[in-house]
């Protein structure tokens, strides 16, 4: 295990290593984090003398005990069950990758950001001039306005998802509203059954409206024909519906996808909430939860060339998963620690 700096920043300098196109080995990778993760708390508490066993969100390091708690099996996030099912060593290695100012997540995280800072003022302040205000105010340095302000402006000419004018000043809502739901217990063809796991969600936005509360999920790639199936966000919705469900009380009556990209008829994608896609659903954390037990203890990983390659670490991974000519090779990582300034 070694920790580096560069820039001010410090990492842990570690690998995986490819077995063969469709397998990673990353048993020194998760050895080597538990290994910074358990010292980085061992100097904490010899400084500030205290007896944490762990990193919370407000701790350098954290980003370490992070990784470690979402493979840990005790719960799981609508998105890692759709990125670990689509390609696990993917999902191992990302956690590696440098996100550039202008690809398809930064650009995503600065919308979903624009949009928490909208739909936080107070209903009565809420216009158009006000949300192109916001959009300048939050771009980063290097980002692309034109694309952003394109994307905001899709948003603003769309129809209300039920139909109509969309009137944000009379909506009552929510925004990035972070939750996690315990034994989540559903019954199907009679048989009632606990979920392995608990349920950690993020919703982008819950709209309380005369009929019940919907769930809002921006998008902002283009809309794609499988948006609403289990290969796009239909697992994802369902999860979000059954923990807000048991965590608010509250009867979720639907949820929809925004494509502010998307043409007239492509902005909003209605999810389908039907007993037989809930109940496959559940089998899907079930096989999720079993597919990661088992790869946990040999610590190999199975790639499938599938996901979202959109930075040049992950092309690069690729580009090697894919090589037939190299075999048993390790593949350096680096994983973001902290600011060196703030190591103890």
């Amino acid at each position: 295990m070694e920790i580096i700096t560069k820039n001010g920043k410090n990492y842990l300098s570690t690998f995986v290593a490819k077995i063969d196109n469709e397998q990673i080995d990353a048993g020194k990778f998760f050895l080597d984090v538990r290994e910074a993760t358990e010292k980085i708390i061992a100097d904490y508490n010899r400084k500030y003398q205290k007896n944490y066993t762990f990193l919370d969100k407000s701790m350098y390091g954290y980003s370490l005990q992070a990784l470690l708690n979402r493979f840990c099996g005790s719960y799981f996030s609508p998105s890692f069950i759709k990125g670990y099912m689509t390609n696990p060593a993917l999902h191992v290695v990302a956690n590696c990758f440098e996100e550039d100012v202008n690809d398809s997540t930064a650009i995503g995280t600065t919308f979903h950001k624009i949009m928490e800072i909208y739909y936080s003022l107070p209903p009565e302040e809420r216009n158009r001039e006000k949300l192109i205000d916001i959009t300048k105010q939050t771009l980063t340095e290097g980002q692309d306005e034109e694309r952003m302000l394109d994307l905001v402006c899709g948003y603003m000419v769309s129809k209300d998802y039920k139909g109509g004018e969309m009137d944000d000043t009379t909506l009552t809502c929510d925004v990035e509203k972070y939750g996690k739901a315990k034994y989540i217990t559903k019954t199907f063809d009679g048989v009632t059954k606990t979920l392995p796991c608990d349920i950690s969600y993020v919703a982008d936005r819950l709209d309380y409206r005369d009929d019940g509360v919907y769930i809002i999920d921006y998008k902002t790639g283009r809309p794609r024909t499988d948006s609403a199936t289990f290969d796009g966000y239909l697992g994802s919705m369902i999860l979000y519906k059954w923990g807000i469900e048991q965590e608010l009380g509250v009867d979720v009556k639907g949820a929809y996808l925004m494509f502010p990209s998307g043409n007239h008829n492509e902005k909003w994608c209605e999810m389908d909430f039907s007993e037989q896609n809930q109940k496959e659903m559940f089998e899907r954390v079930e096989a999720c939860h079993k597919q990661l037990l088992a790869d946990n203890r040999s610590r190999r990983y199975r790639y499938t060339d599938k996901g979202y390659f959109n930075t040049e670490d992950a092309k690069a991974f690729r580009n090697i998963m894919n090589d037939s000519s190299i075999r048993m090779a390790k593949l350096p990582m680096l994983l973001y620690i902290g600011e060196s300034k703030d190591a103890y």
